[in-house]
């Protein structure tokens, strides 16, 4: 079979269209604009020059061929008929291993089924648990490839336009990717190209890519994005889930468990961010980036150079611009609302309301344009390409050996330790406060990370206790924050006096609920 390592690169109609306008192209021309960019590229050589139209159907069976990672598609054109069958892995997240199993020209009116004759053992078993296949997705496509050579390495750039993907799906809209591939290292032949080398050689064009184009990483292809039924949609945000500790067994293995369950959430909200940011899609995205720190506080032997150059000053701006956005969406929608409700005459709150909405809606279109520009792009390539490389090198020296039962009790009572040391929260000030609030945050997030290794009660009252903590020490820096907001709005005398008694009110009430809360923490333990 061949093997090789593929970085997609999405590019967004939204972002595309806006992106070619600004720069004087007309949308009907954005795909020859695409063109001729790519062909403008250094050293890019033409690889397949007739980019004729084509139907793409992909087939499966009760998702059990895509469950196991196998994709078997029908490419047709006016000229041919062809069955590929391959199998997708991932090796990081946004790499894919890609073993192409068969790729059979069909003769005119020839089954599909006459492709599978000599294929491997494990996809011939699957097909015959599958039964008998069905359309699950159906595209238009184009296709255009380049290759270009750097420091003996190969690498395609294949363009592909489709659309009507599925049939719930606009018509009008079309979908546009860049797959970038390389032949995976163990099969680069004599010109003693590495893994680092593959590596270096896929992330350097997919960087050179995101600054000349509007295009940005994905975990998932179009396929995966549009052509399965039994993946999340872009419909509802994507939501933190359980790590899978399966088979984890040292502090290196949990840490890329973990990353790769953050890539989840981050790329599973940012293309909703970018394309029309809504509230709860900025909440989940600006999650993963509080949990993607806590990694940090939690491996920090992991953070190298590379990351402290290349991708902790993108993620404090990215994450400074999701705070805003979210501190104000929370002002606009709870904490002024409960000001007013409070006031004699909620009425009178109309106008501020008015104006706190449009300084929302001015923080979300910030971040619309930075998740659409190559800064970002730049951003995410660096956190996939250092994730890639932890995974081909492994653990940092100062840590190997170390057991994960060891290493997680110790940095959960490091968290602990910070949480409970200040147990009088009514006499902190604000910022104290405030600390604690993050520290308990910190704390939970560690103990749903190792929530497969903790203790029963560990998983039930510890984290409950934290997460209650969490939110009432968040409403008090709530009302902190509406203050600072509402000098902003330059409200009328009266309404910034009325906002002080009720926040100083809010937050002492808050303050000695975060330490009624503090005083019953169970202490977390972690059991193998």
């Amino acid at each position: 079979m061949a093997r090789v390592l593929e970085i997609v690169l999405n590019l967004p109609e939204p972002t595309v269209d806006a992106w070619f306008n600004e720069n004087g192209r007309l949308p009907e021309r954005i795909d020859t604009a695409i063109v001729q960019v790519l062909g403008a590229q250094p050293d890019f050589e033409p690889m397949r020059r007739d980019d004729a139209p084509f139907t793409l159907c992909c087939f499966d069976c009760r998702h059990t061929l895509a469950a196991a990672g196998w994709r078997i598609t029908i490419e047709a054109s006016e000229a041919v008929r062809r069955v590929i069958a391959s199998h997708l892995a991932s090796y990081a997240p946004g790499v894919t291993i890609r073993d192409t199993a068969c790729h059979v020209l069909l003769a005119p009116g020839e089954p599909m089924s006459v492709a599978f004759e000599d294929v491997p053992a494990a996809l011939a078993q699957r097909l015959a648990d599958a039964g008998e296949l069905a359309t699950v997705a159906t595209l238009a496509c184009r296709r255009l490839q380049w290759r270009r050579v750097t420091h003996g390495v190969a690498v395609d750039v294949v363009l592909n336009i489709a659309r009507g993907v599925r049939p719930d799906a606009d018509p009008a809209a079309t979908l546009r990717e860049l797959h970038l591939t390389t032949l995976y290292p163990e099969d680069t032949g004599d010109n003693g190209a590495t893994g680092d080398d593959a590596l270096r050689a896929l992330f350097a064009m997919a960087n050179e890519l995101t600054t000349a184009l509007p295009a940005f990483p994905v975990l998932a292809d179009a396929i995966d994005r549009e052509g399965r039924v039994d993946i999340e949609r872009n419909s509802a945000p994507t939501r933190a889930k359980p790590i899978d500790f399966s088979g984890v067994r040292t502090p290196h293995d949990a840490f890329v468990a973990i990353e790769r369950n953050i890539a989840e959430q981050w790329f599973g909200n940012d293309a909703a961010v970018r394309d029309a940011p809504g509230i709860e899609f900025i909440h989940q995205m600006r999650v993963a980036q509080r949990r993607l720190k806590t990694v940090t506080k939690i491996f920090p032997a992991w953070t190298d150079g590379a990351w402290t150059a290349r991708i902790a000053p993108r993620l404090k701006w990215l994450s400074d611009l999701l705070g805003d956005a979210r501190d104000w969406d929370v002002f606009t929608d709870s904490t002024l609302p409960a000001l007013a409700r409070a006031d004699v005459d909620a009425a009178s709150w109309a106008a501020t309301r008015d104006a706190a909405n449009k300084r929302r809606l001015a923080a979300r279109e910030r971040v619309q344009q930075a998740l659409r520009s190559s800064t970002y792009g730049q951003l995410a390539l660096a956190w996939l390409e250092w994730l890639s490389g932890l995974v081909m090198h492994g653990a940092p020296d100062t840590v190997r050996g170390r057991s994960l039962h060891s290493y997680a009790k110790k940095r959960v009572v490091k968290h602990y330790k910070r949480v409970v040391r200040e147990p009088k929260l009514t006499a902190l000030d604000d910022a104290a406060r405030h600390r604690v609030r993050i520290h308990a945050k910190r704390l939970r997030y560690t103990l749903e990370f190792f929530e497969p290794i903790a203790s029963h009660k560990t998983r039930r009252a510890v984290t409950k206790t934290l997460s209650r903590m969490q939110g009432v020490l968040g409403d008090g820096n709530d009302a902190a924050v509406a203050l600072a907001f509402l000098e902003q709005l330059d409200v009328e005398p009266y309404q910034l006096g009325f906002a002080r008694g009720w926040c100083e009110a809010s937050k002492r009430h808050t303050a000695k609920e975060g330490e009624d809360l503090l005083s019953v923490l169970p202490k977390p333990e972690i059991i193998s």
